[in-house]
This record gives structure tokens, C-alpha cells and sequence, in this order.
């Protein structure tokens, strides 16, 4: 199993970064390269078993399940469950935990997977690099733009 993980501090309080995460549905508002982004049925994007189709620009179409999702904790969990990728087994976790010193949130994005021995390396490099760092980016440039319209 490879593990991957990356973390970031966004200048907005834990509240306001929440509710850009918790809507498993709004993926394409955050994070970058995706096309399209889609609750499939008739299920709301917080309900523990929706599946988003995630058309990505560079990788084709992704279904993804949303396995657990914790207001409380500001936590959600979800895992590849179709792709193009050369993963497998591919589970991971967005948590969030206030930084009560100037009210920022630290955001961690964990990741596990299985790849071939030809895949592993670039796959364990383009998650926290290419995919979960540009997200914690793009959130925290959508925070600032509202903090400046507010």
C-alpha cells in the first residue's frame, strides 16, 4: 500500500472551508483540471454512498464514493472506485482542524493505494503534487477573493 499525504494553513476560519469540502459534489469548484462534476441518482452531495463522476481534463472520467463525512469533525472520506488511473484501492481523507491563532484552518489530504511497480513512483508524486497541494491552493484563493468582497 502507498501512502501519500499533503497539508496546507488557508487564511479562513475551519466554517468556511467546510462548506466548500463537505458538498461532494462541488469537487470542480476546487479543484483544478476538472471538467465536469456530477452526484449520480438522485443523491445530495452529503449523503455517505453518493458517487460523483469526475471528468478530468488530463485523466478521463472518475467515479468516486463518498464513504464517510463528519461535521463534527470536518473530515470527509472517499474512495476511486472506477478509473483510468494505474491505481487501485484508492481511499483517502480531507480533514480539517482550526488553527485558533489568527482563525485558520490546517487542511491534510491522506491518500492510500495500490500501484504496478512501473506506476507507483509517479503516482505517489502526482497525488500530493498535482492533485491535493493545487486544490488546498484553489480553496484558499476562493477564501481570499470572498474575504476581499466582504
Amino acid at each position: 500500500m502507498i501512502n501519500v499525504m499533503a497539508s496546507s494553513v488557508i487564511n479562513a476560519p475551519v466554517s468556511s472551508v467546510w462548506e466548500l469540502i463537505r458538498d461532494f459534489g462541488a469537487l470542480g469548484r476546487w479543484l483544478p483540471g476538472v471538467k465536469s462534476c456530477v452526484i449520480e441518482g438522485d443523491d445530495p452531495g452529503d449523503r455517505v454512498g453518493a458517487i460523483r463522476r469526475v471528468e478530468m481534463g488530463d485523466v478521463g472520467v472518475i467515479c468516486e464514493q463518498l464513504l464517510a463525512l463528519s461535521d463534527v469533525d470536518h473530515a470527509v472520506t472517499f474512495s476511486i472506485i472506477e478509473s483510468a488511473l494505474p491505481i487501485r484501492n484508492y481511499r483517502s481523507t480531507i480533514t480539517l482542524l482550526p488553527i485558533t491563532d489568527g482563525d485558520r484552518t490546517f487542511i491534510r489530504w491522506r491518500g492510500q493505494f495500490e500501484a504496478s511497480a512501473e506506476h507507483a513512483a509517479s503516482m505517489e508524486t502526482r497525488m500530493p503534487t498535482h492533485i491535493y497541494q493545487p486544490a488546498f491552493d484553489r480553496l484558499a484563493e476562493i477564501l481570499a477573493l470572498r474575504e476581499t468582497r466582504s
